[in-house]
């Protein structure tokens, strides 16, 4: 039987790089919509109130992306460690949590090779 706090740390490093990783999602998607919303706003002629406020939001998007892969490559690494180092433990390795924690790794190494990490 797989040790009980073995998978709970499993479950906890695993909630961290998903939760991290959708983040960046998120912050990256904003950036594109504060940009086009810039750009609406310069085409449309506002107020330079209304455009400086949305090139703040944009730049607040911005700075949060490094901070956020900062703290996701952290985690990464941890969860990476923890599953080589249970890999070989079959009572682990056959649990639901290992797989979720094993698919998480290969989720975020795919999107980033994708994206030329």
């Amino acid at each position: 039987m797989a040790d009980a706090q073995t998978l709970r740390q499993l479950k906890i490093k695993t909630g961290v790089v998903k939760r991290l990783f959708k983040e960046e999602q998120i912050y990256r998607d904003e950036v594109v919509a504060a940009a086009a919303q810039v750009d609406k706003l310069k085409a449309a002629g506002a107020d330079g109130a209304d455009i400086r406020n949305a090139e703040r939001v944009q730049k607040d998007s911005e700075q949060m992306i490094p901070r956020t892969r900062k703290q996701l490559e952290e985690g990464l690494v941890a969860l990476q460690d923890l599953v080589s180092a249970l890999q070989a433990d079959a009572d682990v390795s056959a649990t639901q949590e290992y797989q979720d924690a094993a698919g998480i790794v290969q989720q975020v190494e795919a999107a980033w090779k994708g994206e030329g990490q």
